[in-house]
């Protein structure tokens, strides 16, 4: 019984140990982007920092305070992207790019993808971004509605918390919400 209940509280001091570890690298990585000037810098959700294009410094300042897994929703011939794999290559970095180049690029498959890449995350703290946060907003709304099963009203005010802008219309459409955004 003894024994029993050391190991029932090991775990948990594991357990707690583990959050705590990645909600220090959380706050850190926030803090780090904030500071650095990473463009449109957010967090909606524990783990998850939004925003635009990181330069590289700003990207060696990150994976500095801890952050390992990045995701690009641009292109990699697009003006000053397409850097990082050749960056992350032999790191201790996940980098996935997704190319997203506008709203034709908004679509269901995309979206699939998108929800993958994000749940194989496994909690830690990960880096997603665009130019400037508008197509990360865009497809968090659209995996909101789509796979997450989130009402269209819900969806599209996480989608422009997140950084839509320019795509608002393009997304508010394909939610069935009625303008103006």
């Amino acid at each position: 019984m003894l024994i029993r209940n050391a190991l029932h509280i090991l775990v948990l001091l594991l357990i707690v140990s583990c959050t705590t570890e990645t909600t220090d690298t959380m706050e850190d990585a926030l803090s780090v982007a904030t500071e650095i000037g990473l463009r449109n810098v957010n967090s909606l959700e524990p783990g998850l920092i939004l925003g635009g294009q990181p330069t590289v410094e700003q990207l060696a300042a990150l994976e500095d305070a801890g952050v390992h897994n990045f995701i690009s929703l641009r292109p990699e011939a697009e003006d000053g992207a397409g850097w990082e794999e050749s960056y992350t290559d032999g790191k201790n970095i996940t980098f996935a790019r997704l190319p997203i180049s506008g709203a034709g690029s908004l679509t269901k498959e995309n979206v699939e993808t998108f929800a993958r890449l994000l749940s194989e995350r496994n909690g830690e703290t990960t880096v997603l971004y665009c130019a400037s946060g508008n197509r990360v907003g865009a497809m968090l709304a659209l995996k909101s509605f789509w796979v997450d099963g989130i009402d269209a009203e819900t969806s599209f005010n996480l989608g422009v918390k997140s950084g839509m802008t320019s795509l608002a219309a393009a997304v508010g459409e394909m939610l069935g919400i009625e303008p103006p955004f």
